[in-house]
């Protein structure tokens, strides 16, 4: 099983995932999972909204696009120690923020995060998006969607909405779920994008009510590159 990995800074300012929780444990196989029908074309560059930045690249796989106070990171660029001063951590924190977001780099991903979700925060937790991709077989949205509620309910993720949606002319899939991290309860929102070759992830992250249309907005954003 390819190792999930776990992204939860002892002052709980960072919750990130690489597959489906900010959680131990294994994850989705995405190279051993069954195949099904490849996924339409990506869309086209219509997918910023007014007041939206676009960040990723091809070297990450993915684009997606976050309101423009948000700090973007590509960590293609090993950008990470500059974007983390950007971030108001520091002493420990930032130490320790920047040891947890290494399999982030390793990965290829986009990072971006709200800094000013941590002054909102009842728990100084920063609202937060992570997206990579991994290499695949031809994964259906059904199949996704199977895998990552089961994975997610293996780490006591309480899924509340798993169901299909379009991005970007893909069908993709949507988890929407809860789950307990230090003394907090984190809300997460995935999307699941499947290409020819390739499974590309983007996820969502906050401790506060009131976060899920605009994740819904953000994930309408997401292309394959």
């Amino acid at each position: 099983m390819r190792k999930r990995y776990p992204i939860v800074t002892g002052t709980g300012v960072l919750c990130l995932a690489l597959a489906t929780a900010c959680a131990g444990g294994g994850s989705i196989n995405l190279a051993k999972a069954p195949t099904g029908s490849p996924g339409t074309a990506p869309g086209g560059a219509d997918a910023v909204p007014e007041g939206f930045e676009q960040v990723g690249s091809p070297a990450n796989g993915l684009s997606v696009a976050v309101p423009d106070p948000w700090i973007a990171l590509d960590l293609t660029k090993n950008d990470l120690e500059q974007g983390l001063k950007r971030s108001g951590l520091s002493g420990k924190a930032l130490q320790q923020a920047k040891q947890d977001l290494q399999p982030l780099v390793t990965n290829k991903a986009v990072w971006a995060f709200d800094p000013k979700s941590r002054q909102s925060s009842p728990n100084k937790f920063t609202t937060n998006l992570n997206g990579y991709c991994q290499p695949s077989g031809n994964i259906s949205a059904d199949q996704l969607i199977g895998a990552a509620t089961k994975d997610l309910e293996q780490v006591k993720a309480k899924v509340t909405e798993a169901t299909k949606v379009t991005v970007g002319g893909v069908e993709a899939a949507k988890l929407v779920y809860t789950f307990p991290a230090g003394g907090m309860e984190i809300k997460g929102t995935q999307f699941y994008l499947p290409g020819s070759d390739r499974t590309c992830t983007v996820t969502l992250s906050t401790d506060q009510d009131g976060k899920q249309r605009l994740f819904d907005r953000i994930g309408q954003t997401i292309r394959l590159l």
